[in-house]
């Protein structure tokens, strides 16, 4: 976990390592197993658009924020993690397990992107963005990144057995 001294070239490294750790799992494990369940009724591949949608939400706040807007109504019903998480389920539940693959590691990419311009204080600052209500932009990027990966690496590791 990265501590408030941290910077934003080691929040990258941070976030890099541990998505290339899920992406060198995932290479070598065939199409056919991520159609399992390994999640309630998700499938591998399944958690990868799950994963793949997260980062992408973390382009919307950042690109959102910088242009001096709300990303989007959190206080939607519509719009809770739960919510956010069904939607995304539904709408990648067709995907094959190559595009899901594509889907995670381009996502990634789309994310480090949207990072680039961002400054220090811009990421670290708890006060500097009032729609993530007293934390730091950070925290959102290593919720939809490295920890959101910890968090799934249970469900995915034993597809590669």
């Amino acid at each position: 976990m990265l501590s408030r001294s941290v910077d934003k070239p080691e929040l990258i490294r941070e976030i890099q390592e541990a998505h290339q750790r899920v992406a060198g799992a995932i290479e070598y494990i065939p199409d056919e197993r991520l159609l399992e369940p390994v999640m309630d009724d998700w499938t591998g591949k399944d958690l990868l658009a799950h994963m793949a949608w997260w980062h992408d939400h973390s382009v919307l706040v950042i690109e959102g924020l910088r242009a001096g807007r709300q990303p989007y109504d959190g206080t939607d019903p519509a719009n809770t993690t739960d919510a956010l998480n069904e939607r995304a389920l539904r709408e990648h539940l067709a995907d094959p397990p190559e595009l899901t693959r594509r889907a995670f590691n381009e996502s990634f990419t789309r994310l480090l992107a949207a990072l680039e311009p961002v400054t220090d204080e811009e990421l670290f600052a708890g006060d500097r963005w009032p729609w993530l209500g007293g934390e730091g932009l950070v925290e959102t990027i290593l919720w939809d990144s490295s920890r959101h990966y910890d968090a799934h690496r249970e469900h995915l590791e034993p597809l590669s057995r």
